[in-house]
């Protein structure tokens, strides 16, 4: 039996093996999906990084994630960005929170321009909120300074249907990776802000 035999016998009798979609190439030279159905809305799978913490003096529950850890060393400097939304008790009531918190945190010598967080996807999806506070602590050894951010659930729910997705305050801008998004839209599914469909 010759090898092209062989291979289109092993190809028909492998099972549940789709076919692979096919492309054309569209106007302006992108590359089209052709004969598939529109991408569902992505979904926000439970995130390892997501961490949810009760106060039981206050009743009250937080969920949070950090999408950025910061590092300042030498020449390095990148801010922490930490993602949260709180609500009363231990479950959450039928009135969806209206918003995700976003503390930013830079050190000296690194300092944002302004108090405007521009968030911007690939999809020209585009956010700008301003903050709703700031302060600054006298570290050991160094300033740091915290700016809090009012993000609209909804808002930022659009602009996270895109994987790429940048994060910009005061000129301090970072990237969000796939983790990073994935992990954000896992915490708005947790408080019911994730669309459904």
């Amino acid at each position: 039996m010759s090898v092209r035999w062989t291979v289109g016998l092993l190809v028909c009798l492998a099972p549940g093996v789709a076919p692979a979609p096919t492309y054309a190439q569209a106007a302006g030279g992108v590359a089209a999906l052709t004969g598939a159905a529109a991408p569902p809305v992505r979904s926000a799978e439970p995130h390892r990084k997501v961490r949810a913490k009760y106060d039981a003096v206050a009743d009250s529950t937080r969920w949070s994630v950090v999408t950025h850890k910061g590092k300042y060393f030498l020449t390095i400097q990148r801010p922490r960005l930490t993602w949260s939304v709180g609500y009363a008790g231990h479950e959450r009531d039928a009135q969806m929170p209206r918003e995700v918190v976003l503390e930013f945190r830079t050190q000296e010598p690194q300092a944002a321009l302004d108090s405007r967080l521009v968030i911007t996807s690939g999809g020209g999806g585009r956010l700008e909120v301003r903050s709703s506070g700031a302060y600054s602590d006298p570290g050991v050894q160094t300033w740091s300074h915290f700016m809090r951010f009012g993000v609209p659930c909804a808002e930022l729910a659009r602009v996270l249907v895109d994987e790429d997705v940048t994060v910009t305050v005061g000129g301090i801008r970072e990237r969000l990776k796939p983790d990073h998004v994935r992990a954000l839209r896992s915490l708005l599914d947790r408080i019911g802000a994730w669309p459904s469909r």
